[in-house]
C-alpha cells in the first residue's frame, strides 16, 4: 500500500475483519454520554482506526488513515477537528474543518464520521452544531460542506441546522465510497454532492457579475439563503484583460479543478486547451471556478457553455473580494438523476434545473 512521505497507514495494520466487526456489532444506548470538543494529536490514531471501522479502505481521502498526516494538518491549522469521544476516550466521531488559506473566512466542513455503534445518536448534527459555535466566534462568515445525496439525512442534517443548498456538484463522490450499510444492493457509480452553506456571522453585500444565463438560477439561490446579492452588468470590464488560471489535479477523485483568478477575453480558449489535455487522459470530472467580483465574467463568461459547461453553484465569500461561480463539466459520467436524493422543495427544484444544463 503506497504510503507517501513515509507515514505510518493503519489500513496495513487493521484487517478487513475490524471493519466487518464494526459494522455488526450493536449499537451503543443513545443514553451513553458522548463528549464533543477540538481534536488534540494524541487523538489522531484513535481518529484514523475511527474511519477504517466505519469506511473500511474506501474513504477517498487516504490521509485520514495516517495518524501523522492528521497532526501535520491541525499543527499547520489547515484544518482544525471537532471529535466525538466515548467515556473511555475512543475516538467515535470527527468533524473538520478545512481552510483554502490563513486569511480565509469561510470553511469547508468536512470528513465527517460516525462510529457505526453510534450511529442514531445525532452526534453528526451534534458536532456540526459545536463546529459552528466555533466558527462564529472566530469571526468566520460561515461553513460550507459536501453532503452526499445517496441518502437525504446528510443533507437534512445541514438544513436543520440552518444551512441552505448553493447547488449540486455530479459526480463528486468516486464510485469507491462504501454506502453499503445505508443503500445495501447500490451498483458502484459515482454520486453527486449537494453543496450546502451555513452562515455564522453576516457577510458583506456585493456585487455579482453573473453571466446572463445563469443569472437567474444563481440569484435564486441567494434569495433562498438570504444574501445580499446585486447582479453586476459588467461595468468596468477591459477587452484588454488577460486570463489567469490556476490547475489542480486530485488523481483521488479522477478531477480536475480550474481555478480562474482573473478573467480576459482568452478565457475559453485557455480553458478549452485544459479541457482537451485532461480529457485525454481519462480525467472525469471538471470544476472551474469563476471569480463573480470580476466584470469580465459578464461579458465572457456565455463563451464557456459552448464548451460543455453547465451550472454547478455558488461558492459564497471563498475569495477576498466575495463569491465564486463553479462550473461543471462531466467526461463521460452517467447523472442517474432519479437516483439523487434531496431534503427539501427548493434542493428538488434546484436539481431539476442544475440536470437541466446537461441536457
Amino acid at each position: 500500500m503506497n504510503r507517501s512521505n513515509g507515514d505510518r497507514d493503519v489500513r496495513e495494520e487493521l484487517t478487513s475483519d475490524f471493519h466487518a466487526n464494526e459494522k455488526a456489532a450493536p449499537k451503543t444506548s443513545v443514553d451513553a454520554p458522548v463528549e464533543i470538543r477540538l481534536a488534540c494529536p494524541d487523538d489522531a490514531e484513535g481518529l484514523s482506526r475511527c474511519f477504517y471501522g466505519a469506511y473500511g479502505d474506501s474513504y477517498d481521502h487516504t490521509w485520514v488513515y495516517k495518524p501523522d498526516a492528521l497532526r501535520r494538518r491541525w499543527s499547520e491549522r489547515k484544518m482544525v477537528s471537532v471529535v466525538g469521544l466515548a467515556p473511555d476516550g475512543e475516538v467515535i466521531g470527527h468533524l473538520a474543518a478545512t481552510f483554502s488559506g490563513a486569511k480565509a473566512k469561510v470553511a469547508e466542513a468536512g470528513q465527517a464520521v460516525v462510529n457505526p455503534r453510534y450511529r442514531g445518536h445525532h452526534l453528526f448534527e451534534s458536532m456540526k452544531k459545536w463546529l459552528a459555535a466555533w466558527a462564529g466566534r472566530e469571526a468566520l462568515y460561515g461553513l460550507f460542506s459536501e453532503a452526499t445525496t445517496a441518502h437525504p439525512y446528510s443533507q437534512r442534517g445541514n438544513l436543520a441546522l440552518g444551512a441552505h443548498e448553493m447547488g449540486f456538484l455530479f459526480g463528486y463522490i468516486p464510485s469507491s465510497v462504501d454506502y453499503k450499510q445505508i443503500n445495501e444492493g447500490a451498483v458502484p457509480q459515482r454520486k453527486a454532492a449537494a453543496l450546502m452553506y451555513l452562515r455564522t456571522n453576516r457577510e458583506p453585500q456585493r456585487f455579482v457579475h453573473l453571466p446572463p444565463e445563469h443569472r437567474q438560477i444563481a440569484m435564486r439561490i441567494y434569495e433562498n439563503a438570504g444574501f445580499e446579492r446585486v447582479a453586476g452588468t459588467g461595468e468596468g470590464s477591459s477587452r484588454d484583460a488577460v486570463c489567469e488560471v490556476h490547475v489542480k489535479r486530485d488523481d483521488e477523485h479522477n478531477a480536475v479543478l480550474l481555478r480562474c483568478e482573473h478573467v480576459g477575453a482568452d478565457l475559453s480558449a485557455r480553458i478549452a486547451s485544459h479541457l482537451e489535455a485532461f480529457k485525454a487522459d481519462g480525467v472525469a470530472c471538471f470544476w472551474l471556478d469563476l471569480p463573480l467580483a470580476d466584470p469580465n465574467l459578464f461579458v465572457h463568461g456565455a463563451d464557456l457553455t459552448g464548451l460543455g459547461f453547465a451550472f454547478c453553484c455558488v461558492l459564497p465569500e471563498v475569495r477576498s473580494d466575495g463569491d465564486v461561480l463553479r462550473l461543471q463539466y462531466l467526461n463521460g459520467v452517467d447523472l442517474h438523476i432519479g437516483e439523487i436524493a434531496t431534503s427539501s422543495d427548493f434542493g428538488h427544484a434546484l436539481l431539476t434545473d442544475i440536470a437541466a444544463g446537461f441536457r
